[in-house]
């Protein structure tokens, strides 16, 4: 009796440990779909110009990644959360200011499907947009590794600058971002990748 009583035990405990303290389900991304995130630095500053001369720059903040293989979960008791889904953000802001007014985030939701992006600029927000590379040329220079965030994939969902909202802007996995554009046309660009051959 005692013996399948301490085996009572030991089947609950692994019962428990198998529920609590392993990921039931996980996603990883690979070395090129971190490279969205992982090709910037903390601390990066980034030099923007728009057609009439104004300038403007924008400093990456932080980086973030989460991409682990160890199925351990050592938060499900504070977090109650049986799934790990890899990514990894990135925060910036503009010189003119102290918090962060910017987020890229990427997440490999599927490990058989593409990654997504979700994350705001000066509030335009898009929310697990599927990846889908597009070219853009500034000046002389083509760019063809763009996520490009407009009207269609994005919204307005704060009221920052209602005047004269972000319309769009444009993120490149080598780069960083490369272009945004306001409501009333004017767009700003890097001014450090014009020169690239």
């Amino acid at each position: 009796m005692k013996h399948l009583l301490k085996l009572g035990v030991v089947i609950l405990f692994i019962g428990v440990f198998l529920y609590s303290c392993v990921y039931h389900r996980m996603t990883h991304m690979n070395e090129d779909e971190t490279k969205w995130v992982t090709n910037r630095h903390e601390g990066e500053i980034m030099c923007f110009q728009s057609e009439n001369g104004a300038k403007d720059t924008v400093i990456i903040c932080n980086i973030e990644i989460y991409n682990s293989l160890n199925p351990l979960n050592m938060t499900y008791f504070n977090t109650s959360n049986t799934e790990y889904i890899a990514g990894g953000c990135i925060y910036f802001r503009f010189n003119r200011t102290t918090g962060c007014e910017g987020t890229l985030y990427v997440q490999k939701l599927h490990n058989n499907k593409p990654i997504c992006f979700s994350g705001g600029f000066l509030g335009r927000w898009s929310s697990r947009t599927p990846l889908k590379l597009t070219k853009l040329k500034i000046n002389n220079v083509t760019f063809n590794d763009i996520m490009f965030f407009d009207e269609i994939n994005t919204e307005q969902i704060t009221n920052y600058n209602q005047v004269n909202p972000i319309k769009s802007y444009a993120w490149s996995k080598k780069y960083g971002l490369v272009q945004y554009t306001y409501q009333n046309g004017t767009i700003f660009s890097r001014m450090d990748l014009l020169d690239i051959p």
